[in-house]
């Protein structure tokens, strides 16, 4: 029985490798790669990171990531961040960093992307694409804390809101913090905070 659904898989992943080439090989990269930015990145707005990708693949991923809007790659570590902002955004946060690559994704052909080019997954979502120009949605981040009383004036460098990772969030002025101020992205895709900003008493 394995012997037969392994005779059936064996066309089906070649049929989906093929069907990704396709898409890839009319896709236009030359200008993605004209428009790096060398030696800058985007700090403390990242998704989430990946090891062992090249940049076209990171460039992939955020095509397919809803809420990406930039990229930063170490070439050397062969190390991706996926971020949710980009340097028009939050230019105080568009950094110097020697070794690494800073890309907007408006520079990019979404054709690289392949069947999500066209895809209607929601802002929270990721999509994976399937054979014969099918995908599918899936949760990808927690989005971003949105509050009045929220400030993000302590975010780290490390700090994601994507699945399983953390970002540090303080009170606005103003307010008084209880509780922690790391958030932490679940599985389904909402913070887990026990964090309360309440109104500052003013003395008279």
């Amino acid at each position: 029985m394995a012997e037969i659904v392994n005779i059936f898989y064996q066309p089906f992943e070649l049929c989906l490798m093929l069907t990704s080439a396709l898409f890839f090989c009319m896709a236009d990269v030359k200008y993605g790669f004209s428009t790096l930015q060398y030696g800058y990145k985007l700090d403390r707005r990242m998704i989430t990171s990946y090891i062992n990708y090249s940049i076209l693949d990171c460039v992939e991923d955020c095509l397919r990531t809803t809420r990406c809007r930039s990229v930063n790659y170490c070439q050397g570590a062969h190390f991706c961040q996926t971020n949710f902002e980009n340097r028009t955004t939050v230019p105080d946060l568009f950094i110097e960093k020697p070794g690494w690559i800073y890309s907007d994704m408006e520079d990019w052909d979404k054709t690289i992307a392949g069947a999500c080019s066209m895809s209607n997954c929601s802002m929270n979502e990721k999509c994976i694409p399937k054979p014969f120009g099918q995908f599918s949605c899936v949760i990808s981040d927690c989005g971003i804390p949105s509050n009045e009383r929220f400030s993000m004036e302590k975010v780290r460098e490390w700090d994601a809101i994507g699945l399983e990772r953390g970002i540090h969030i303080t009170c606005s002025v103003g307010y008084k913090p209880q509780g922690s101020e790391r958030f932490v992205c679940r599985p389904d895709g909402s913070w887990k905070t026990n964090l309360k900003c309440t109104t500052k008493r003013t003395i008279m």
